[in-house]
C-alpha cells in the first residue's frame, strides 16, 4: 500500500490553511487526541442595492441638477411676494420633500419655520402702519398700535416665504448626499465646502443627540416637561453641557477619521461616483434653466412686483403674467419627470 493506514480520527486543518501538526513541535500533548468536529467556515456575501435603485423623487437626479432645481425654488421664495404665488411655491416644496421621501425628516426644519413664521405673522401687523384698512387701533402712551388688513397679509406672506426658503434648504440637506454636497462645493473651495457639508450633516445629528439626552434624563426621573415654558427651559439647561461635550467628542472622532484618510495631504485622493445623464436629468436641468430665465425676466420687467401698502394689489391678476406661466410649470415639471410613485 502506498502511505500509512487511514485513521478514523477526524482532524481539523488550522485556520491558515496548512497541514495539521501534533506532538511536541506543535506545543500539544503527545498521545491520542480527542475527536473534534471539523470546523466549517462559510462566507456570506451581502449584496446592497445601489443608491440610485433605492432613491426616489429628486434623489434620483444628478447632484448638480438637483442643486440647480433647489436653488430655483429658494430664489423664487425670496423673490416673489404675491401671497398666492408664494403659497404655490410652498406647496411645490412640500410635494418635492414628499416625492423624495424626506418629508418626515424635514419636520425639525418645518417646526423652526413655523415658530419664526408665527412670530413674524404676529409682529408685523402690530408695527406696520402703512395700511389703510384699519381693524383695530389703540394708543399706549407715546406708542400707537394699529392693526390693518395690509399688515396681516404682509406678515402671513413673510411667514410663507420664510417657510419656503427653509424647506428648500431642507431639500438640499436631506435629498443630496453629504459626500455629493462636498463634491459640489469643493469645486469652488475645498475647505469651505467641507465646513458647509459637515455643518449640514451634523445639524440633524445634534437634534437626535438632544432628544436622546432628554429621554435619558426622563428615565432617571428628571422632570423636563413640568411647569411653564420658563421652567421647562431651565430644566433643559444642564443638557447643554452634555450636548457640548458630546459634540466635541464627535468633532475629535471626525478629525481622526479625516486624518486617517489623508485629508490635507499633497496627493489627495478623490472618490467620484460616475452617473450617467438620464432623460429626467436633462428635463430637470432644462426646467431649472427656464425657471431661472423666468425669474430674471419677471423681476426685470416688474411682473413679479407686488405691493401691500397702502392697499393690496390684485394677486389674481399677476397669475396671468407670461413670466409666471413659464415659471410655475418649470418648477412643477421635475415632480412629474422623476416619477416618485415608482421606486
Amino acid at each position: 500500500m502506498i502511505g500509512g493506514p487511514l485513521s478514523a480520527e477526524p482532524t481539523t486543518a488550522p485556520a491558515g490553511g496548512g497541514l495539521p501538526r501534533s506532538g511536541p513541535a506543535s506545543g500539544g500533548v503527545t498521545g491520542p487526541r480527542k475527536a473534534t468536529e471539523p470546523v466549517v467556515l462559510t462566507r456570506r456575501t451581502v449584496r446592497r442595492r445601489p443608491r440610485e435603485a433605492a432613491s426616489r423623487g429628486l434623489a434620483k437626479l444628478r447632484p448638480g441638477v438637483c442643486l440647480a432645481y433647489i436653488a430655483a425654488l429658494g430664489v423664487a421664495g425670496l423673490a416673489l411676494a404675491n401671497p398666492i404665488q408664494v403659497a404655490i411655491l410652498l406647496a411645490v416644496t412640500l410635494v418635492s420633500l414628499w416625492a423624495s421621501g424626506a418629508l418626515r425628516a424635514a419636520v425639525p426644519y418645518l417646526k423652526v419655520a413655523l415658530y419664526v413664521g408665527a412670530f413674524l405673522a404676529l409682529l408685523n401687523p402690530i408695527f406696520s402702519r402703512g395700511g389703510l384698512d384699519v381693524l383695530w387701533e389703540a394708543t399706549l402712551g407715546p406708542l400707537t398700535v394699529k392693526v390693518t388688513v395690509q399688515g396681516i397679509a404682509f406678515g402671513i406672506t413673510s411667514a410663507l416665504r420664510l417657510a419656503t426658503v427653509t424647506l428648500a434648504f431642507a431639500l438640499f440637506t436631506l435629498v443630496i448626499d453629504p459626500d455629493e454636497q462636498l463634491g459640489l462645493l469643493s469645486r469652488l473651495s475645498f475647505r469651505s465646502g467641507l465646513v458647509l457639508s459637515l455643518a449640514a450633516r451634523l445639524f440633524p445629528v445634534f437634534s437626535r443627540d438632544a432628544a436622546r439626552l432628554a429621554d435619558a434624563q426622563r428615565a432617571r426621573g428628571v422632570e423636563l416637561d413640568r411647569g411653564g415654558r420658563r421652567e421647562r427651559a431651565a430644566a433643559r439647561v444642564p443638557l447643554l453641557a452634555a450636548l457640548l461635550t458630546r459634540s466635541l467628542e464627535r468633532a475629535v472622532d471626525v478629525a481622526a477619521s479625516m486624518e486617517a484618510r489623508a485629508y490635507g495631504s499633497r496627493r489627495r485622493t478623490r472618490w467620484v461616483r460616475r452617473r450617467r445623464w438620464t432623460a429626467a436629468d436633462v428635463l430637470t436641468a432644462a426646467a431649472a434653466a427656464v425657471a431661472g430665465v423666468a425669474l430674471v425676466g419677471g423681476l426685470a420687467t416688474g411682473a413679479f412686483a407686488y405691493d401691500f401698502f397702502p392697499l393690496l394689489d390684485d394677486p389674481w391678476a399677476m397669475l396671468a403674467s407670461g413670466w409666471w406661466l413659464a415659471l410655475a410649470p418649470a418648477l412643477a415639471a421635475p415632480l412629474v419627470v422623476t416619477r416618485p410613485w415608482r421606486r
